[in-house]
Formats: structure tokens, C-alpha cells, sequence
């Protein structure tokens, strides 16, 4: 009895000090449906209330994916609305039934709601409806629709200062038209013509749909009053005093082929009332949407490292980074110049902090002087803190950050005190802490808070984060459901690198026993979290590792060879893996790692392909409703292969799997959606009939109507989580109740 009792107690300090589950309710693929999530639509100013849009998988598993990128389609997005006392956690529901709710947004005084929600006409275009919800009354009313006054799905939804009307955009029926005729004419003909003009057919279309007027919008009448022309607007931006709107204009005139979606923007203001008028910025507003002030009159953007700052009445952008010249010394100790990114202004825009690798800098936006206020070590960048900002205090003395140690599982909040300089703990420990936000009165804080086990609830607590209070029981059917137990395990590549990986325990893990194992690639990873897959499986007796690779440019097979190996052999060494029940599998970018993998190891039994491409050379150019993407990725992004194909053909063979099939030893299971706008499903295509041709093990499974997730309704999804785990069972456990194995 005695040697029972500590081995429970060894059991839980390997676990993470807490204790495992013991419920007999296993955690099923049908579950995995049931799973709610929450995000924010609105906190309002005074924090009191929060308007929270609650999701579920199966609420929203069938999507047509052969729209994609038609600019009249609006995908599902069905959703249950609360209005949560953050005070008390009592929750209001304004709609009956789920509602596709697109965005959320409270008047100043928080007794209003607006909501925007979308549907489907019968001819399959968008219509898009304003509600308000009075908290006090708790009545929901549709804001009238009116011809002419048609609101355009994308838009946001804005309230003007006195609460009066909303600030939204517009798009008339004629716009969603034309946009859905020149989509089907891509995909259905019946003669398809594309050229070598300056913009991709795919790239002008999805710029289409930007194609909209800003507008003000009488609740009560649904009357429309345009603040500006029908033009192609990228973002737009009402003043906090609403004296006037500022917005980009996409000005694009050819596709852009180093960046992703780049994008010309011209920078328009309109005052309330009077005639649109162009801000003089510099010509290089792309990608990324500049920064703005609390009252919207200054702005922020990043161009090649340097922070560049403007008010809209000044005629020219000033840099708040500047480099130094070709003739200037660099400052001491400085090898090359810094380069910037920026965080945010304080209330007043007097201030605005500004980061680069050496630490945090407060900058005066009217004279550039800049204060470094938290170092970091730049030599050493795995040992410093992550952070991120979640905003100033409103009094402009401090900054709020969410952090977490660099090699341990110690996260929660710091208040940095611009005065001292201190960083100070508000929280601090092992809870998983995300979506920090900041009532507008610095009263209030909402966020999402787990065990990083089971699914996160939001809670709210004031600013220095006492009288902390549960504000939301998303899954409470999911107290007697049993889930795995994480720890974070560390370890070192071939290389000698120090890498991390999230391990989830086999439910009712023995210390002592081996399991079989399964390892899920998608570059690097550190913070656990729910993970509805790890919890299904290591409810059917498997250990789950999501491993850590160190990528390297023009090298990124032989990371993945260095990497995942290298934690096996952890995972051997620390008893939990069985070294001949191993497993791999991987989704999109984490199929192509795995299927790259095989061909250099032997060392898996078992193997998933999803969505994943295992030829860099017909995927190079394929994908044409991505724009960009495929091309953009080996060359300058996420595939990292370094250069274009015919910069480094030999790199681009050496990472296509299919070149080496014949290396390939695992038996592997491919699943694809064969609408598949990401990864085209030829790919797995490819691998398939490439091992069939050389007598290898392996099968693909075609959700006819799926995506890049593939299954694309309720049922799909519980046939392809039940079919990773049979392929696993068949080629891991070899018969139906096999046991773990002793060491």
C-alpha cells in the first residue's frame, strides 16, 4: 500500500504537481464538437460589461468551400451572443437562436450593444442586418433596412460619440453582383483567359470585395448619410470626437510578389459634413495597418525597421527611429543599426513604446528622444521573458504586459512602472493567461484563464488584478470528462539546441510504463492549452508530443531529421515512450514536415499526412485563389527554402518528399479535402500513387466536399478523428487491446 501511495505521488510531480484526472467519462470524438470557445466583440468603457461571441465546432463544421474567394459568400459563422455583468457573471443572451454575428460594439455610455450579423439571400448574396440591444430593457431591435443603405459584410461597426447612430460601411447589392459574376466566371467559364497583365485575375478579385462607402446609420430609421465615395477601402478609422473618418484606400495596381496580400494604400480623411481630402504619407502604407492614436489624429507605421509617426493635418511622416547616416558613427556597441517595431501611443500621444531585440523603448513623439525602459539581451534572445503589450495605463505611468519565463510554465501580468522602471508581478504562475483587455477607465481587465488542460473561461478582475471573478462556465459537461495532464519537456536537437515541447500524458498514466506515442508537427511550440486531438487520443491509451524545431533557411528538412528525433529519444529516455510504437503526424505545413520526415527516418511506425504538400515544385505555382501564397512561401516566408525555383532548384527538389518516396519505410495515411483552396489535394495525390507504385503501405481518404480542415460536416469530423485513431491502433498497438509496456 505504501509503494501505491508514492508511486501516486511521483506520478503527479512528473505530471506537473497536479492531479489527473479520475473520471470514468472518456473524451470522445463526438465531443470534440461540443467544445465551446469565447471571444471578445466588446468590453465597454466603464469594463461593466463584456460582450462575448461563444462558438462550437459542430455549430459550424459544413462551410462550401468552392466559394472560396467569391466576394458574395460570407462562410458560417454561427455564433451565441453574451452580455456578461462583469461584476456579478450574471449573462444575458439578446438573440433566441445562433446568429452568423459578425461584429459587436458598445455605445460610450455601455447601454447599448450594436451587433452585426449576415445571411444568405436566395440568390445565394450576402445581406447583412444592425441590431442594438438595450442592456437596461434587455430588448433587441433590428435596425431598419433600407434600399441604398445595404451594409456591406466586411464592415465594422462603430458608434458615433453621442450615440446617435453607427458608423459603418456600405455595399450596394449591384457591388456583390458584379463581384459574384467575375468569380464564377474563374471557376466556371465557360472560356477562362489570364494573361501577364500587372494584376493576378485571383488578386483583383478578392479586392473586389473592399469595394464599399463609409456611412453613418440612423438606428431608429436605418437612414444612411455617406461619409465619403464608393472606393476600395482597406480599414477605415472614425475620430474619438467624430469631427471626422479617416480610411485607406487600396490603390494597388499590379500584384505584388514579395508580400502576401501587399497592398498600395493611399491615406484619405473626410470631416464630418465636408469633402474627402488625401493625407499626405508616404507612399509605402502596405500589408500592415498603421497604428493610431486614441483620438485618431496621429498615426504610426514601420517601414524597412524604421518607425515613422504623422498627425493628418501634417504634410509629411517624420521617423521616430531614425538610422543612422552613412557617414555617422554607430552608437557604441551597436554592430549594425536597430530595427524597430512599434506598440502603442499612450492616451495622450504624447509618448509611444517602441521595441527592437535590445529591449523596450519609451519615445517622446514630438522630439524622437528615446528611453530605454526595459532591457533585453540581445545575444542571448531565448533567455529573455516573452512579453507583449496589452495597453498603457490610462494615466500614461505605466504599461501593462503579458508575460511568460522563457523555459518554464511562470505566466500572468506585469505592470512595468515608467517611472522606476520596474517590472512588477500582478499575477504570476502556471495558469495559461490570454486576451488580456483593458476597460477604457483602466477599471476593469477581462481575460481568458485555464489550467492549460482543459478549455479556458473568461474572468474579470480590476487593474491591479485583485477581486479576481469567473465570469463564464463554457463546458461545464466537461467536469467529469477525463483529460490529459501536459508538462513541458525540454531537450536538445543534434545540433545542441535548447528546444521545448507540450507532452499530454496517457489518461491514467502508470509511471513506470511505456506508451505508444505520437508526435504532432507545426514548427515550434512552448504554452499548452486545450488540444481536443492530444485529449482524444490519450484517452484511448497514447502519449501526445508537440515537439520544437530549430528551422533553418535553405535547411528546413534536415531541422525537422535533427529536431523530432532528438525528442523521441527524450521522451524514450524519460520512460514514458515506447521506442517501437512511435507515431507522426502532421496538418498543412505540419503534413509536409511529416511526409519530409520519413524520408530520412524510419524511426515511425505510423504516420498521418493531413492536407500536407510533398511537392515543392508543382505546389510552387499552384493554388491560384491564394494569389501569392505558393510562391511566397518557399521564397520569403514559412517553407523557407531561401530563393525561387530557379534560384535553387536542387533546394526545392531536395524538399519534395515524392523525389524520395522510395526512402519511405512508414506506413502512411493521407487525408485531404478535395476542395482544398490551400493545399491542393494532388498533392497528397502524388504521394499515394508514388508509393502504391513502389509496394509501400499506404491509403488516402477524400472528404469530397472539405477544405484545408477536411471533413466538412458533424459527421466527417468524427469519421476523421475515429480514422487517425484507427490508423494509429493498427499499426501501434497491432491488436485490439494491446497493453502498455512495461519497462
Amino acid at each position: 500500500m505504501r509503494m501505491k501511495w508514492m508511486l501516486g505521488i511521483v506520478v503527479l510531480l512528473l505530471a506537473g504537481s497536479r492531479p489527473l484526472s479520475q473520471s470514468p467519462e472518456p473524451f470522445t470524438a463526438a465531443d470534440m464538437l461540443k467544445v465551446a470557445t469565447a471571444q471578445v466583440l466588446d468590453l465597454s468603457e466603464d469594463g461593466r460589461l463584456v460582450a462575448l461571441a461563444v462558438r462550437r465546432l459542430q455549430d459550424n463544421a459544413e462551410t462550401d468551400h468552392r466559394r472560396f474567394n467569391d466576394p458574395s459568400y460570407v462562410a458560417p459563422s454561427m455564433l451565441d451572443v453574451l452580455v456578461v455583468d462583469t461584476r456579478t457573471g450574471t449573462a444575458d443572451h439578446p438573440f433566441t437562436t445562433l446568429m452568423n454575428v459578425r461584429r459587436g460594439a458598445w455605445s460610450r455610455d455601455g447601454a447599448r450593444l450594436a451587433l452585426l450579423t449576415t445571411a444568405q439571400d436566395a440568390d445565394q448574396l450576402p445581406v447583412t442586418t444592425a441590431w442594438v440591444y438595450e442592456t437596461a430593457r434587455k430588448r433587441l431591435q433590428q435596425v431598419p433596412r433600407k434600399a441604398g443603405a445595404e451594409i456591406a459584410a466586411t464592415s465594422d461597426v462603430h458608434w458615433t460619440p453621442d450615440g446617435s447612430a453607427l458608423v459603418v460601411t456600405l455595399r450596394s447589392p449591384a457591388e456583390d453582383r458584379a463581384g459574384q459574376a467575375l468569380f464564377r466566371s474563374l471557376v466556371g467559364g465557360p472560356i477562362i483567359v489570364q494573361s501577364s497583365r500587372p494584376m493576378l485575375d485571383w488578386d483583383a478579385l478578392a479586392r473586389h470585395g473592399r469595394t464599399r462607402a463609409i456611412a453613418t446609420l440612423d438606428p431608429a430609421t436605418g437612414t444612411a448619410v455617406t461619409l465619403g465615395p464608393t472606393a476600395k477601402i482597406t480599414s477605415y478609422q472614425p475620430a474619438r470626437d467624430g469631427s471626422f473618418v479617416t480610411w485607406l484606400e487600396d490603390t494597388t495596381e499590379k500584384t505584388n510578389y514579395d508580400v502576401i496580400g501587399g497592398t498600395d494604400n493611399a491615406l484619405r480623411m473626410a470631416p464630418r459634413g465636408g469633402s474627402p481630402v488625401t493625407v499626405a504619407a508616404a507612399a509605402s502604407l502596405k500589408t500592415a495597418v498603421p497604428r493610431w492614436s486614441d483620438d485618431g489624429r496621429v498615426f504610426a507605421y514601420v517601414e524597412k525597421g524604421e518607425v515613422f509617426v504623422q498627425r493628418v493635418d501634417e504634410s509629411k511622416p517624420r521617423s521616430l527611429t531614425p538610422k543612422p547616416k552613412k557617414d555617422e558613427a554607430a552608437p557604441a556597441g551597436d554592430e549594425e543599426s536597430e530595427s524597430f517595431a512599434f506598440g502603442a501611443f499612450s492616451r495622450d500621444a504624447a509618448k509611444m513604446v517602441v521595441t527592437s531585440k535590445r529591449g523596450w523603448y519609451l519615445v517622446d513623439v514630438a522630439t524622437g528622444t528615446r528611453d530605454l525602459v526595459l532591457p533585453l539581451d540581445d545575444k542571448n534572445e531565448d533567455r529573455n521573458p516573452k512579453l507583449s503589450l496589452v495597453d498603457w495605463t490610462p494615466a500614461g505611468d505605466a504599461l501593462l504586459l503579458q508575460y511568460g519565463e522563457p523555459d518554464r510554465w511562470d505566466r500572468g501580468l506585469m505592470r512595468l512602472d515608467l517611472g522606476t522602471k520596474q517590472l512588477l508581478p500582478l499575477v504570476k504562475d502556471r495558469h495559461l493567461y490570454q486576451g488580456f483587455r483593458l476597460s477604457r477607465d483602466g477599471g476593469t481587465l477581462v481575460f481568458q484563464r485555464s489550467d492549460g488542460d482543459r478549455p479556458a473561461d473568461w474572468y474579470a478582475a480590476d487593474a491591479a488584478m485583485t477581486n479576481v471573478r469567473k465570469v463564464t462556465d463554457l463546458n461545464p459537461w466537461m467536469a467529469t470528462k477525463a483529460v490529459p495532464v501536459s508538462e513541458l519537456v525540454s531537450y536538445r536537437d543534434a545540433d545542441g539546441k535548447l528546444l521545448y515541447g507540450v507532452l499530454r500524458y496517457p489518461v491514467g498514466y502508470q509511471k513506470g510504463t511505456r506508451y505508444p506515442t505520437v508526435f504532432e508537427l507545426y514548427e515550434t511550440f512552448f504554452d499548452n492549452g486545450f488540444n481536443a486531438r492530444a485529449a482524444f487520443l490519450a484517452n484511448h491509451g497514447y502519449a501526445v508530443f508537440h515537439p520544437s524545431v530549430n528551422l533553418v533557411v535553405g535547411r528546413p528538412g534536415e531541422s525537422w531529421a535533427k529536431g523530432v528525433t532528438s525528442a523521441a529519444n527524450r521522451l524514450i529516455d524519460m520512460g514514458v515512450a515506447d521506442p517501437d510504437r512511435l507515431g507522426v503526424h502532421g496538418t498543412s505545413y505540419g503534413g509536409y514536415a511529416t511526409v519530409l520526415l520519413l524520408t530520412e527516418t524510419d524511426r515511425f511506425k505510423a504516420a498521418i499526412n493531413i492536407s500536407g504538400k510533398v511537392n515543392m515544385i508543382s505546389f510552387y505555382t499552384d493554388s491560384p485563389r491564394i494569389g501569392v501564397r505558393n510562391t511566397h512561401a518557399p521564397e520569403k516566408s514559412q517553407d523557407r527554402i531561401g530563393g525561387t525555383l530557379w534560384e535553387y532548384p536542387e533546394r526545392y527538389i531536395e524538399h519534395s518528399a515524392i523525389f524520395r518516396a522510395d526512402r519511405i519505410q512508414t506506413p502512411l495515411l493521407n487525408i485531404t479535402g478535395d476542395q482544398d483552396w490551400n493545399v491542393p489535394s494532388s498533392q497528397s495525390r502524388e504521394i499515394y500513387f508514388a508509393l502504391r507504385r513502389l509496394g509501400k503501405d499506404t491509403e488516402w481518404v477524400r472528404y469530397a466536399n472539405g477544405g484545408h480542415r477536411p471533413p466538412n460536416s458533424a459527421s466527417e469530423s468524427i469519421d476523421f478523428e475515429e480514422r487517425i485513431l484507427a490508423w494509429y491502433d493498427k499499426y501501434l498497438k497491432k491488436t485490439a487491446g494491446t497493453q502498455p509496456t512495461p519497462q
